[in-house]
């Protein structure tokens, strides 16, 4: 009799033990998830980012969209509205705050080069030179002071995209086809359109305590010197 409940209870553990690995071989494998920044209330444009509007989840992975942001961004504004369980994306995060345009003002976008854009940044306010003429210094030429005061939305890269990483780095020293989207209004975005098919602008950066200006002289150049 002893040796039949042994058997029994032998019989019961190794039908167990198959059951087991017949569950763990057939059932499904486990959810990756990863840490996700969420929008937890409505955000403003220029509003900062902190953990009282935003919180980081865990969300399954095959969820979650390209360049959302793993951690609460520091120091950082929204660049646009922002709706409750909304995922932050890198582009709808910025520096600076972002000029919010009047019904009488455009977004224009001036073709310059990351040389040319100067170490420019959203938010930042620029001088806008034209140059025409000679580019190679044996004809003549004139540069001048086109636009004042002028505050720059975005930087875009050859693809219509915000630039990132290493081409935001590499602003001001590549000589790498850009477009700076800048807040005007109407009339001084028709001023920028015939200067652009014109000549070549160039942006000049703000400092932290720099003001408009006006009435800048034109610098001409004769036979490849300045006069």
């Amino acid at each position: 009799m002893r040796n039949r409940y042994l058997r029994l209870a032998v019989s019961l553990a190794a039908a167990l033990a198959v059951s087991f690995f017949l569950v763990a071989s057939t059932g499904e494998k486990p959810t990756v998830c990863r840490p996700v920044v969420v929008v937890t209330k409505d955000v403003e444009p220029n509003t900062p980012l902190t953990s009282q509007n935003l919180a980081v989840k865990n969300i399954p992975a095959e969820a979650v969209p390209a360049g959302a942001l793993a951690a609460l961004p520091a120091g950082k504004v929204a660049g646009q509205r922002l709706w409750p369980g909304e995922f932050l994306l890198l582009p709808m995060v910025k520096d600076n705050p972002v000029a919010l345009p009047v019904p009488e003002h455009r977004v224009f976008s001036i073709p310059v080069s990351l040389k040319a854009a100067g170490g420019v940044k959203p938010g930042d306010q620029v001088d806008i030179f034209l140059f025409t003429g000679d580019k190679t210094n044996r004809g003549g030429g004139e540069s001048r002071l086109l636009l004042s005061g002028v505050t720059v939305v975005d930087l875009l890269n050859q693809n219509g995209q915000a630039l990132a990483g290493k081409q935001e780095k590499a602003t001001g020293s590549a000589a790498v086809p850009t477009v700076a989207e800048v807040v005007v209004t109407a009339a001084q975005a028709n001023l920028l359109n015939a200067a652009a098919n014109t000549g070549t602008l160039a942006l000049a950066r703000y400092l932290p305590d720099s003001r408009p200006v006006a009435d800048v002289p034109a610098v001409l150049l004769e036979g490849g010197s300045l006069q």
